[in-house]
Order: structure tokens, then sequence, then C-alpha cells
């Protein structure tokens, strides 16, 4: 039997009783720094753009695919996308003047409101009913406009990193990558199980929750302080323009992989599950290397973007080249790789940028650069017969043309001086 001495007794009751009060308050100081945490602008705003992400993930791929189910041809879905552009580009100056006026919260408020009237309108859908559509075509691009003009303004003010955006942009994306892995499995099972009508109930109900968070954001001024900067005192000279050109380009590969590719897996398929693997790989390629990617150094931003542009071109060749379902597969957990060595530095190059200017013009014009090529690619599509291959050319074409404007028009020792501001 091993016995105690009255003096080891007393010594483990006091340390018992120090350390007692001492785990308290350790415990305690967590707690409040993670309650801290969790109620910051940047955590409500990344919870909001959470919800956001996976009710438009949950349905945005299988929205051309209902709409061909619905009894519109492939053109008539095209004529959709093309009115929708058609609509957003002048919205994109109302977007700004809202969010000087009314704040960037509203603003990104007020097009959520859009997005779940659009879809409140897509629940009533019935075949030829143009009128119909054309009010879904304007009310989507209402959302589109205010939504992400003020929701990239709004995420440039709340994040905590302003000398380094990629960092909180990377973050960023692996919330809304991580997102877009749950939803299209969950919008592909309630599709196939129930039907479009439930599909676009929870897309709805998800939205309206994802205005919540957003209202809980009290301590960012969102409405900015200085009059509008114009388009020539924004792009005063000509390299200004480098990274909206290449926003302009790289839309003809954005909008052929989002839209053209899905219908093209569904028309070789002619299944809901098939369309819906498409965002779940390239989400769950993305999401791991979108972090690390944040942490790439500046220097290399242009070296990232140029490789980042081949390697999508070489792929959208092969994809004419090659006709295999596994090798479609492979293509889709490669592009979704290559996306992001374009689309995360030219995003925070964009705003980094666009700090010393003006955000909210940044936002706009991006926006601007980003949907007005739009309609001069769904303009040739709806006049053309073989979409798919067009299509995919088209794609290569535009990660040609980024490529000719990063090394040869906007040669990199020509923007030593810009990379040395950044």
């Amino acid at each position: 039997m091993i016995s105690i001495s009255p003096l080891q007794t007393l010594c483990y009751n006091k340390s018992v009783n120090i350390n007692k009060p001492i785990m308290r308050l350790y415990q305690k100081f967590h707690y409040d720094e993670l309650y801290r945490f969790f109620r910051t602008d940047f955590w409500q705003f990344e919870l909001s753009a959470w919800l956001h992400v996976f009710g438009q993930s949950l349905i945005s791929v299988f929205i051309p695919i209902i709409l061909l189910k619905t009894g519109y041809s492939l053109n008539e879905v095209i004529l959709f996308y093309l009115i929708f552009n058609i609509f957003n580009l002048p919205l994109n100056f109302f977007a700004h003047f809202f969010t000087y006026r009314f704040g960037a919260k509203k603003a990104t408020a007020l097009g959520t409101i859009a997005y779940i009237i659009f879809f409140i309108l897509f629940y009533s859908l019935t075949p030829g009913n143009w009128p119909l559509l054309i009010f879904m075509a304007f009310f989507v691009s209402l959302y589109d406009a205010l939504y992400w003009v003020s929701h990239i303004y709004f995420f440039v003010k709340c994040s905590p990193h302003k000398n380094n955006i990629q960092r909180d942009n990377s973050l960023l994306y692996i919330a809304k990558k991580f997102a877009g892995v749950l939803a299209p499995l969950f919008g592909a099972l309630i599709i196939i199980f129930t039907t479009e009508h439930i599909l676009i109930l929870c897309s709805i109900i998800i939205l309206i929750l994802s205005l919540w968070p957003l209202f809980q954001i009290r301590d960012i001024d969102d409405r900015p302080k200085h009059p509008p900067v114009s388009f020539r005192a924004f792009f005063s000279s000509w390299r200004d323009l480098k990274e909206y050109l290449i926003t302009a380009f790289n839309s003809f590969h954005v909008v052929a992989e989002g839209m053209i590719w899905p219908i093209y897996i569904y028309t070789i398929f002619e299944s809901v599950q098939s369309v819906a693997a498409i965002p779940i790989i390239v989400s769950l390629t993305t999401m791991i290397f979108t972090y690390f990617s944040g942490h790439v150094k500046k220097s290399n931003r242009e070296t990232m973007i140029v490789t980042g542009a081949a390697l999508i071109a070489l792929t959208w060749i092969t994809r004419l080249l090659f006709s295999n379902a596994i090798f479609y597969f492979i293509t889709i957990f490669l592009i979704g790789l290559f996306t992001i060595l374009i689309s995360l530095p030219l995003e925070s190059t964009i705003f980094e940028k666009a700090e010393k200017k003006d955000i909210l013009t940044a936002s706009t014009y991006r926006n601007l650069f980003a949907m007005a090529p739009r309609i001069l690619f769904y303009g040739v599509l709806y006049l053309i017969i073989n979409v798919f291959p067009v299509s995919f050319i088209a794609a290569a074409a535009g990660m040609f043309i980024i490529i000719f404007l990063s090394l040869i028009v906007f040669p990199p020792d020509k923007l030593k001086s810009v990379k040395n501001d950044a």
C-alpha cells in the first residue's frame, strides 16, 4: 500500500485549486475567441456566400437540362441565355448606381431576392411560354448584375487581409467549392427521386436563408464615400485593361464549360447523374488546390495565368479529337484544376489594383467584361447548327488570345512597375 504524506496531499490540493481557475480562464478565453471569430463580419460574409453558392449550385448546372426536359429546343435554350446577357449589359451600370446610393449589403440582398423571383417564375414555366421566359431572363440578369457587382465589392471591404486579397480570395473559393461539392450531389438526388419542382423549392429556401447572415454584418461601411471614377480615369493607361481583357476572353471558356459542356454530356449519356458528376468532380479537384494557389507569390501570377490558358486550350482541342466517356470525365477533372490557375490570380490582381482606385468600379467593369462577350458567343451559336464543336473551338481560341495578351501585348518586363506596386 502506497502512503501519501500530508505535505503531498496539501501540494496536490493546492495544485488542483490553482489549476481549476486557470483551466476555466483558458477555456473561457478560447470560447470567447471562437465566439468572436464566428461573429466577425468576414465570417458572416463567408456564411452568406456559402449558403448562396449552395442554393445556386443545387440547381444551376441543371437549369439548361430542365429547360430541355420542359420542351425547349437547344436553339431556344441558347436564345434564352442570349436574352439574359443582353439584359445584363445595362443592368451592371444600374447595379453600380444602386450600390453607391444604398450600399453593397442592400444591393446584394436585392440581387438575391431577384434570383428567388427567377426561381418562382421557373417553377411555373410551361412549354412555349416565351413571355414568362423573357421575365425569367430579366430577373436572372438583374440578380447577376446586383449580386456580383456588390458582392465582390463587399468581399473586399470585409476582407481582414487587404494587403493580400489572394489569401482571403482562396478561402472564399474553398468555401464556394465545398458548397459546390455537396450541392450538385443533393441536387441530383432530389431531381432523380422527386421532381424538378422540389429542387427549385429547395433552392429558394436556401437562398432565403443566405440573407440572414448578410444582415448580421454591421461594422462594415458598405457605401462608397468617393464619387464614381470615370472610364477614362479608371483605365488611365493601356495596360490597365489587361486583366479585364483576359476576363473577357476567359468568358468563352467559362460559358463553354459551364453551360454547353453539361448539355453535351446530357445529350451523350441522357442521364441527370452524368450532369451532376461535372460540378462534383470540378469542386473536389479545385478545393484543395485553391488553398495552395492562394499562397502563391504575386510575381508568379503571370506564369500561372499563361500556364492555365495553355493547358485549358490543349484540353479543349483534345475534346474535339477524342470521343470516350472516361476521357470526358478525366478532362472535367483537369479543367477544374487548370481554371484556378487563371481565375484566382486574375481576380486577386484586379481587386488589389482596384484598392488604389475604386473597388466598386472595378467589380462593375469586371462583371461587364465577363458578360458582354457572351452576347457574341451565344449570338453565333444561335445562328449555327454545329453548336458543340464551334463552342469548343471558341473556348480554345479565347485561351490562345489570353496567352497572346500576356506574352506579346502586355509582356512581363513591361509590368514590373505594376508588380512592385502590388
